[in-house]
């Protein structure tokens, strides 16, 4: 193990109908496949240059999606086929893969728009002095999970989807305690989407 720290984020290809489904009916599958892809490559754009750090979009069901394409020449990321099984199979594969070459491991999903440069400068660096770091979610699940080892128990008995899912990993944990990061907002809902449209804009004057 040679290299310090890497970014996973895991990435849908944008299929109507098959991604941001708790849009619809507010939205047409279309559109909120549209916004998925707003989404992506927000996340994308502001985190591909991290400095010292390699960043990985880790795709599903493969990477070979036009967009994925895209993200990949435009931004200089790497890409790789995401882990089978349930989310917790995927994340502990994907994690555990990745701690056997580097030393600090981050892994976010595509759809939390307020997730910054700093944000996951934080969370690698509390790695240095603590195992396991998580950022919450409004909704009762979390935005980030961040090793510096294996954790085994750590994704099992999970109420993936569920407002306990933070709460039980804390418990699957213990007695081991996670540092936990400021709370963050994930884009599930139409007044999710519009809070995401006041982000970008701000952070992007003019960006549509």
């Amino acid at each position: 193990m040679d290299k310090d720290q890497a970014l996973i984020i895991f990435a849908k290809a944008p299929q109507a109908g098959k991604v941001k489904t708790r849009l619809i009916p507010d939205y047409t599958g279309e559109q909120a496949c549209r916004v998925y892809q707003q989404l992506l490559e927000f996340t994308v754009s502001a985190l591909a240059r991290l400095p010292d750090v390699d960043v990985e979009l880790q795709c599903t069901p493969d990477k070979k999606h036009s967009f994925f394409q895209y993200l990949k020449a435009q931004y200089k990321i790497a890409l790789a086929v995401q882990p089978g099984g349930d989310l917790g199979q995927k994340m502990s594969s994907a994690l555990f893969n990745k701690l056997l070459e580097y030393k600090k491991v981050v892994l976010i999903g595509s759809d939390i728009p307020a997730i910054d440069k700093d944000y996951i400068k934080h969370a690698f660096a509390m790695l240095d002095r603590h195992p396991v770091v998580l950022g919450p979610a409004e909704d009762g699940g979390y935005v980030l999970v961040g090793l510096n080892k294996p954790q085994p128990n750590m994704f099992v008995d999970i109420a993936w989807g569920s407002s306990k899912v933070l709460q039980q990993t804390i418990d699957q944990m213990e007695p081991e305690i996670p540092i936990l990061l400021d709370t963050l907002w994930d884009v599930d809902r139409a007044e999710d989407v519009e809070r995401f449209k006041k982000l970008r804009n701000q952070r992007y004057s003019g960006f549509s």
